[in-house]
């Protein structure tokens, strides 16, 4: 089942929301999350109101939807709950889901009118509206105020932080009063009881009633003793409590969680406070490196620096003018001029038109030194140049720099928006290939569904008759559940014998190459009735299950089953042995029909030799079934010498038995694999090819 946390989700983690949704796919929806994916939790940076987060609902099909309010984190100055939880329940009711729970803080509870109460009020009548205009199925729960140390904003972590940054703490509250909070494993853990019972009221799928439970927490730690915990481990911490927090708040029965939902808060969640300080500290406390510090130093000082180049530069500069005042190539170069363009070119157009405005001044005190009145130097226009360079030169050497970083900007912000976009999409068809893969896994899995049926017929697919039988007993192996079957193949009308093609490795070296047919007359007989043959009398080394696939009305391949476990004899089993028999002789006939239809270019004329290239495919099929230990064979080349290839066929034609495959070889001899012939046969091979003047040896490798 898909379920969607959102809102307030900060204090989730993956520990916490398998207690509640340990068998569910749980995505995360949160602005401030970090994107990732553990096990069956995703969770996706992105707010509620983007059109990403539309998305989502279009790529899962949410069925539960947990909406966690910003109340159940104390003091929280977060906006926009209305709006949020509206989008929420509108994509809910466009979507279909079945489940909705708003989870918000038992503090908005009150007699008295105020904003938080306000707020609530605007709340439950938009989850009336949706619930009996759409008839969404809606919860609302009242629960304490969380606390996780995992969460930075969490209004005890932002306590603590304080207290280390030496800030005196003001907590609205009394010494004896009670710090009524809850544990979010305590919230998940109801969660899970909640919807484990979901639809079992009278009240269930009535449009407009909206079922409201209120949580208690057992809180009995009170806020003076946090304080002295908080003491202990801060020396030096100043903490304030003024004033009582507690609002007149209306009475509740707290007991329809625990009667109806089997429910209580199993911790007073503050008890071990000062455990929670220490996994805060473990979970922040986070020692900067050097590089880290001095970028945060050059940081501070950023204006400072400024400020200091900017004297320390129009001193130099000075100072410089001074002391090359005799030197003819030092005055073609213009100080001043230099200094404005890479202060503005470092620092933007403002401190450009400082530093053109000082060395302005500059320059009007150097005329004076040398007896140039202002009135002469201004009564001159061609004076002015100067002046207007200067100020020239900043205001375009500032809009150079302030362009270029307005233009990089720019670029940045749209990198980290398709980056953004690239992130969500990625992560989308991640969880689409393992929503793919799992129901593949499921349907396939499925013992008593057509998944498993298609798997069978996806591999067993082929035209070439070999790849069937390769691929015949994994299948039936993995549908059957059994590791002792085998497959014979009667090749020929007259045959007395049935030649072993492939088996399961466990029973490999227990059966018989072929096996004498007039034995097995009377299974032979009840196949020949298109039924299943069963060992009724336990015949000693006879298989349990038989069944046949037939060619043109005659059986032309058995299928043997053996070993079979007591469950496993019935009209079930049966059945499906049949299914699978009728899907195999399905493939098998129409491969044999194509091998027929493609004869002329697989087979050398007026041969049964076949081409190098086709042999060559079979070749690696019969390997591969031995590497697989389905199968055994040697491959035994045949020196062709002196003889023509009708010869050499000739001669083979009654040497060579109907499983057994001729091929033309790249070298130009002829190759016999020899079907299910190992190391205690090989030899018979051999000397019955050499007994009608062949010469030949068998070869690891074709040529």
């Amino acid at each position: 089942m898909d379920t969607l946390l959102v809102g307030n989700t900060g204090y989730m983690s993956k520990e916490t929301i398998d207690i509640a949704f340990a068998s569910d796919n749980v995505v995360v929806c949160g602005s401030d999350l970090l994107a990732r994916k553990d096990g069956n939790v995703s969770f996706y940076n992105e707010s509620v109101m983007s059109d990403k987060f539309r998305r989502l609902f279009e790529a899962y099909s949410f069925e539960r939807i947990v909406f966690f309010s910003y109340f159940l984190n104390k003091d929280s100055n977060e906006i926009g709950e209305i709006d949020e939880l509206r989008r929420v329940c509108s994509l809910a009711q466009k979507h279909h889901a079945s489940q909705f729970v708003y989870i918000t803080s038992n503090e908005s509870s009150t007699d008295l009118k105020t904003s938080d109460s306000v707020i609530l009020d605007s709340i439950k009548n938009v989850c009336l509206y949706y619930s009996s205009t759409y008839r969404l199925d809606i919860k609302i729960v009242y629960s304490p105020c969380l606390m996780y140390a995992g969460y930075e904003d969490d209004y005890w972590c932002r306590i603590l932080k304080q207290v280390e940054n030496k800030v005196e703490v003001e907590i609205n509250a009394l010494w004896n009063e009670t710090a009524d909070f809850l544990k979010v494993c305590d919230l998940m853990e109801f969660l899970g009881r909640l919807f484990d019972v979901w639809g079992a009221e009278e009240t269930h799928g009535i449009a407009g009633v909206i079922e409201e439970i209120h949580l208690a927490s057992g809180a009995r730690t009170s806020y003076g003793e946090i304080k002295r915990k908080i003491s202990q481990a801060y020396k030096g911490a100043r903490i304030r409590l003024p004033k009582s927090g507690v609002k007149q708040k209306v009475e509740v029965d707290t007991n329809v969680a625990r009667q109806k939902y089997g429910w209580f808060s199993k911790h007073d969640a503050c008890w071990d406070f000062e455990d929670f300080i220490e996994d805060y500290q473990k979970n922040f406390h986070i020692r900067p490196s050097l590089s880290q510090i001095i970028r945060k130093k050059l940081k501070i000082g950023r204006t400072f620096l400024m400020i200091a180049e900017l004297i320390l530069g129009a001193a130099f500069v000075e100072m410089y003018n001074i002391l090359s005042g005799g030197s003819v190539q030092f005055k073609m170069i213009d100080v001043r001029l230099l200094f404005v363009v890479l202060m503005s070119l470092v620092y933007g157009t403002k401190i450009g038109v400082i530093t053109a405005f000082i060395e302005i001044v500059s320059l009007l005190y150097a005329f004076a030194l040398q007896g140039v009145s202002l009135v002469q130097l201004f009564y001159n226009p061609g004076n002015w140049i100067p002046f207007i360079l200067l100020l020239a030169a900043s205001a375009i050497c500032g809009y150079i720099k302030q362009k270029g970083e307005e233009d990089s900007s720019f670029v940045n912000e749209e990198n980290e928006t398709l980056k953004s976009e690239n992130s969500f999409i990625t992560q989308l068809y991640h969880e689409a290939m393992d929503y793919k893969n799992r129901y593949k896994a499921d349907l396939i899995g499925s013992r008593d569904g057509f998944g498993r049926i298609f798997d069978v017929v996806k591999r067993l697919s082929t035209t070439v008759p070999e790849e069937i039988f390769a691929e015949s007993i994994p299948v039936m192996e993995d549908v059957l559940d059994n590791k002792s079957i085998a497959i014979y193949t009667i090749n020929d009308t007259n045959a007395r014998f049935a030649r072993l093609n492939v088996s399961s490795e466990s029973i490999s070296q227990q059966l018989k190459k072929s096996i004498n047919l007039e034995e097995y007359s009377d299974v032979l007989e009840t196949l020949k009735e298109n039924e299943i043959w069963f060992n009724n009398d336990v015949r000693e080394g006879y298989p349990t299950y038989v069944t046949g696939i037939k060619s043109e009305g005659i059986i032309t391949v058995l299928i043997m089953i053996y070993q079979v476990q007591y469950v496993q004899i019935g009209t079930y089993y049966s059945n499906l042995i049949r299914i699978l028999s009728g899907l195999m002789e399905n493939f098998i006939l129409k491969a044999w029909e194509y091998q027929k239809a493609v004869a002329a270019e697989t087979y050398i004329t007026g041969t049964s030799i076949i081409k190098t290239e086709y042999f060559r495919n079979q070749y690696d099929i019969q390997k591969d079934m031995m590497d697989n230990n389905l199968t055994s064979f040697r491959l035994i080349r045949i020196l062709i010498e002196d003889r023509n290839l009708d010869e050499i066929d000739d001669m083979l034609q009654s040497k060579v038995r109907n499983n057994d495959i001729l091929g033309l070889g790249g070298d130009g001899n002829i190759y016999l694999i020899a079907a299910q012939v190992d190391e205690s046969s090989e030899n018979i091979v051999l000397k019955r090819l050499s007994d009608i003047g062949l010469k030949c040896d068998i070869v690891e490798n074709l040529a």
